[in-house]
């Protein structure tokens, strides 16, 4: 690892991040010279000021599942960099990544701590919103199709995440529904769908049926509800 600039996802709105795994990695790699910036949520950070990522990627990243940052970086049409896994390590397999071994007898845990308690938190309103994994996703449109939200569009035949504010938060069904398992939601808390390469959570065919018949009568159901009112309006 050349760069010393380390960027750390701190995903404060979740939680995924524990604050003690996280301020070891902080004292330790700056007590090594490492230039540590604690971002409060990475995918805020990629639907909203994309920028920040853009520089970012020039170090090292850690966070979440190396799967979603890589998808994240695809998204916005960058080379990913160095990534280290978070959401599964400890600390000390973090660090090994580093040659270092922990160390929290810095002077600055104090100043670390405030540090991540200024971090905001948006509880309510986070960056939740689904992310494609261009290397397993067949272009089928069923997240498309499925999604009430208009979250995805297709063009020249290639879905993509166009609208991510739009995603109902806590929502996962369209990845629930995708035959090749490409849709991830970094947020959600089983793997696959979290980008994770475990099996936590499978759905059979005919699970999948009734999820898309019910959505389906979701659908017609508000077609009939906008065709009622737009005869009362005439």
């Amino acid at each position: 690892m050349q760069s010393k600039a380390v960027t750390i996802c701190a995903c404060t709105s979740r939680s995924f991040m524990d604050k003690k795994k996280l301020v070891s990695l902080t004292a330790t790699l700056r007590s090594n010279g490492y230039l540590v910036d604690i971002k409060d949520d990475l995918c805020r950070l990629v639907a909203d000021d994309p920028n920040q990522i853009k520089k970012a990627n020039e170090g090292t990243i850690i966070a979440c599942h190396n799967r979603v940052v890589n998808n994240h970086m695809n998204w916005l049409g960058i080379t990913p960099g160095t990534i280290v896994e978070a959401r599964k390590n400890s600390s000390e397999e973090i660090l090994s990544e580093f040659g270092l071994k922990e160390d929290t007898s810095s002077q600055t845990i104090d100043e670390i701590n405030k540090e991540i308690e200024a971090l905001p938190v948006n509880k309510d309103q986070d960056a939740w919103y689904p992310v494609i994994d261009k290397s397993k996703c067949t272009e089928c449109g069923k997240c498309h199709d499925f999604c009430l939200f208009g979250v995805y569009t297709v063009e020249n035949k290639q879905v993509k995440v166009t609208n991510p504010h739009n995603c109902k938060n806590n929502c996962p069904a369209c990845a629930r529904m995708c035959p090749s398992q490409a849709i991830i939601f970094p947020k959600y808390d089983k793997s696959p769908i979290n980008g994770g390469t475990e099996i936590e959570e499978e759905f059979t065919e005919e699970v999948k049926a009734e999820m898309y018949q019910k959505r389906l009568q979701y659908r017609l159901q508000q077609n009939r509800n906008r065709f009622s009112m737009l005869k009362r309006d005439k």
